[in-house]
């Protein structure tokens, strides 16, 4: 068998590089998150997190939410003291190694229905990446299943329709949620707005596609 100078057969030493090579492929995807669909379904599912944590902590505090997502870690839950809103930091796992956090609006909206006050809540959650990764959104169906309020089934169909106008475009994307959740900031009306006409702050985005001209 063949040997170098300090007796190591060469069958040893392409043994050793086969094994390194190996596991270089075996860590490839971890290292370079190759595995777009799960990335997809990892980040997602975060997002849902934060917004089943966010809903939980404004449904007891009944006031906006300034997207502070440290507050819901820290945070015990009212009627479980024990537990805090959210349970650690979540990230993005095509960047999870820049740790950027998901950005979070939530507003609140007490309205006064006859003697009644109805509580509205309504969240946003960002991915981060979003721009690069224009899939990566909360699909409409999710909140179907969560005992929506009023407010949230708006913004959640808003949005769905910016997400179906945008389609890959994630900079146009992430570019027209912004500014939608600026009118929510600062449009004391915007509730009753909509309320009132579906598209009344879709045509502010588009007003091209309901005949607003400028």
């Amino acid at each position: 068998m063949l040997r170098n100078q300090n007796g190591i057969s060469v069958y040893t030493v392409l043994s050793i590089i086969l094994f390194i090579v190996l596991v270089f492929i075996l860590a490839l995807p971890n290292f370079f998150n190759l595995d777009k669909e799960k990335n997809l379904e990892d980040c997602i599912n975060n997002m849902k997190q934060i917004w089943v944590a966010t809903t939980d902590y404004m449904r007891d505090t009944n006031a906006d939410f300034n997207g502070d997502l440290s507050l819901l870690i820290k945070t015990p839950k009212k009627d479980d003291p024990k537990n805090t809103y959210l349970s650690s930091n979540l990230y993005c796992p095509e960047t999870s190694h820049q740790k950027k956090e998901y950005l979070v609006y939530g507003k609140y909206v007490a309205e006064q229905i006859g003697t009644e006050i109805k509580h509205n809540y309504g969240i946003i959650i960002l991915c981060p990446n979003l721009a690069q990764y224009p899939k990566h959104i909360i699909e409409k169906g999710f909140y179907e299943n969560m005992e929506p309020t009023q407010l949230q089934n708006y913004m959640s169909e808003d949005i769905d329709y910016i997400d179906s106008e945008t389609g890959l475009n994630g900079a146009k994307k992430v570019e027209l949620i912004n500014k939608y959740i600026e009118i929510w900031k600062t449009d004391p009306d915007a509730f009753a707005k909509r309320k009132a006409n579906t598209t009344a702050l879709r045509a502010i985005l588009f007003p091209e596609k309901f005949g607003i001209t400028k």
